[in-house]
């Protein structure tokens, strides 16, 4: 499958079918027993230090430790991209405010609730601003209103720009979302 910039693609099949092992795959942290998945151009198994700069990774379970504040834990992330003083602050910024955690700076990311959290988790995923965004059944366990303020953060997303690739085992869940899928 092909993942056009700014679009946002399904990718659904039962719990086992591969999803979570394609997008591991895809986001160099498995290697494929053969063939390959390339990312603007550059092959994700041969040259994936190319690769991982344009990406951005929420798996299906994401963690927060638990004596960190939200500041503290994408500020940790921040730097681990390499990001560095004005730049860092700023991507800092842009992040926690699009992703609505402004108010939730100082709070520890272990008395979050499961929708802040993975709020947190795609503030992770968006610090480098990544070209493809890949998420691994982000809206699993989340109540009705996260799940359609997720909604409205991928739309945004993709309207910047950016490919999603989205997976989730239930048809119905990406059904209003997607612009094309793999089944």
């Amino acid at each position: 499958f092909k993942i056009e910039a700014g679009s946002i693609f399904g990718f659904i099949g039962p719990n086992g079918a591969g999803k979570t092992t394609t997008m591991r795959i895809v986001a160099t942290i498995d290697l494929p027993t053969s063939g390959d998945a390339r990312v603007a151009g550059a092959s994700c198994a041969n040259r994936p230090d190319e690769v991982r700069p344009l990406l951005g990774y929420m798996p299906v379970r994401y963690f927060t430790y638990d004596d960190t504040t939200v500041f503290e834990y994408l500020d940790f992330f921040a730097r681990a991209y390499g990001l560095k003083g004005a730049l860092r602050s700023k991507r800092l910024g842009d992040v926690m405010e699009f992703s609505g955690l402004t108010a939730l700076r100082d709070r520890l990311t272990s008395g979050l609730s499961k929708g802040m959290q993975q709020r947190v988790a795609l503030g992770r995923a968006l610090l480098n601003d990544p070209k493809l965004l890949i998420l691994d059944e982000p809206a699993d366990g989340l109540d009705p209103r996260a799940r359609i303020e997720l909604r409205e953060l991928l739309r945004l997303l993709a309207g910047q720009g950016k490919a999603i690739l989205i997976s989730s085992h239930i048809l119905t869940e990406l059904a209003e979302l997607v612009d094309s899928c793999a089944i």
